[in-house]
Parts: structure tokens; C-alpha cells; sequence
């Protein structure tokens, strides 16, 4: 890495995404959206979110066929429709942490912040 300065997109005002699904959980207020491929369930039935999958601000696609990650004070928070459940991957064994976060809790319905209308 050199020693120019450089801003980071997390510099911009408002601009919720770090550059990882990873970082979301040390981010306060940081969330995105993220393809729902990147989100697995162990064989415990526990839910883990791809650590190096890139969230970003605006679904890519239609809003049910996108899963979004975010932050919270116990870790990331998932909202993953139900059309978007086919998508879903299976961990068999355990889930290695370096390469996979684990979900800390399901959002019911899409917060505010990252609605459609907005």
C-alpha cells in the first residue's frame, strides 16, 4: 500500500456499505444488499452470511430475489425473502469463521433505511 491519501467509498456522506459483508458487523449503521447465494445454513440449521460477499446500496436485481445484511449491536442482521429461499447454500460441517459470518438475527421486513420507495 503506498502512502497517498485516498478516500474510501465508506468516506462518502451517508454511503452505507464497507467494502465487505465481514466488515458489516464492526461498522455501526453500515448494511447492504447482497445476492442470496452468499447465505448459507450449517447442519445445525444455522444461518452464515459469505464474509468476503460485496453488499451494496441499491438491490441489483428485484427486491424479492435480494437478501440484505446489516448491521446491529449483536452482530449482522439478515433479511432474506421467502422467493430468495431457493438460493440459499448448505454448509456441511462446520463453518469455518474466517470464511463465513454468522447471522446473529432475521429481520422480518425490509427497515426503513433500505427501502425501495426511497
Amino acid at each position: 500500500m503506498s502512502d497517498r491519501k485516498q478516500a474510501r467509498a465508506m468516506d462518502l456522506p451517508d454511503f452505507p456499505c464497507p467494502p465487505s459483508v465481514g466488515e458489516i458487523a464492526t461498522h455501526a449503521g453500515s448494511w447492504g444488499w447482497i445476492n442470496p447465494g452468499h447465505v448459507s445454513q450449517d447442519a445445525g440449521g444455522y444461518l452464515w452470511v459469505k464474509r468476503s460477499a460485496v453488499p451494496a446500496p441499491a438491490a441489483r436485481v428485484p427486491e424479492d430475489r435480494q437478501a440484505l445484511a446489516a448491521w446491529t449491536e449483536d452482530g449482522v442482521a439478515l433479511h432474506v425473502p421467502r422467493k430468495a429461499y431457493e438460493h440459499m447454500g448448505f454448509i456441511a460441517g462446520d463453518a469455518d469463521e474466517t470464511a463465513w459470518v454468522p447471522v446473529a438475527s432475521i429481520m422480518k421486513e425490509i427497515p426503513g433505511y433500505a427501502s425501495f420507495e426511497q
